[in-house]
């Protein structure tokens, strides 16, 4: 197990007082190389179903994996992304392995794909740090190594945490997110629901897929339109892709 490198605040705090962008990757990946990972990986707003013109990233992953990454859609099935989207816990890779299936991952063997695919490029161990805050909607920050352990991510964990919402707050000035405040605060059910209901699955089905009865899948929809302002399950669809409040399911 590696020796943990403690982080001081001042050096923490100094990320937001860069300049720019540029300055401000730049003193990120000083600090992670401090730490002995080999990557790192920051985004807000990332587009789940459709572009977000707003989003920011930086890092130092391999461009042409995040390219990859993009063009496969890989997005869509992610389980860190849809962790990173639902809660404010960190999440280590070996466990998004492990996690039971999901409605927006249905198959583990495409997952499996993925990360065997990221593991080319260098990224085969890591941890993502989901970030929340004002200004922006929601995103993430990743970091991955050629050959430390699952086990020393887990030693670095403390750290790795504590730069990823520094970063974020540092980031923050140079996002140009407008999170609606009155977005709708669809419930992971509900948006579980029209994610399926977007792939023409009936109220049945989707009681089925989710191991719900179809009078409780009606209820998690109706729900939703109510929330979403609309009066159609089309409609609701349609309102949820555009805001970016469900995520896009592969068969």
């Amino acid at each position: 197990m590696r020796a943990r490198t403690p982080l001081d605040l001042k050096t923490l705090h100094s990320l937001c007082e860069c300049p720019s962008l540029d300055a401000l990757s730049d003193a990120i990946d000083r600090v992670v190389k401090r730490l002995g990972v080999d990557f790192w990986f920051y985004a807000v707003d990332l587009p789940l179903v459709t572009d977000a013109p707003n989003q920011l990233r930086m890092g130092t992953y391999p461009e042409e994996w995040v390219r990859h990454y993009f063009d496969v859609d890989y997005i869509g099935l992610d389980p860190i992304i849809s962790h990173c989207h639902d809660h404010s816990t960190p999440l280590a890779w070996r466990d998004a392995l492990a996690a039971p299936r999901r409605v927006v991952d249905p198959q583990l063997l495409k997952v499996r794909t993925m990360f065997g695919e990221a593991s080319e490029f260098g990224l085969r161990n890591g941890v993502s740090v989901p970030l929340h805050g004002p200004g922006t909607g929601w995103g993430l920050m990743s970091f991955a190594s050629r050959s430390l352990t699952a086990l020393d991510f887990d030693y670095l964990l403390p750290e790795l945490h504590l730069l990823a919402h520094f970063s974020h707050e540092a980031a923050r000035r140079f996002s140009y997110s407008k999170t609606p405040a009155d977005l709708p605060a669809l419930t992971k059910r509900e948006r579980e629901c029209l994610s399926w209901a977007a792939e023409g699955k009936t109220s049945w089905e989707i009681g089925q897929l989710l191991n719900i009865s179809e009078r409780t899948s009606i209820f998690h929809l109706q729900n939703a339109m109510q929330k979403l302002g609309v009066s159609g399950r089309q409609a609701a669809i349609a309102r949820a892709v555009s805001l970016g409040l469900i995520v896009s399911i592969r068969a």
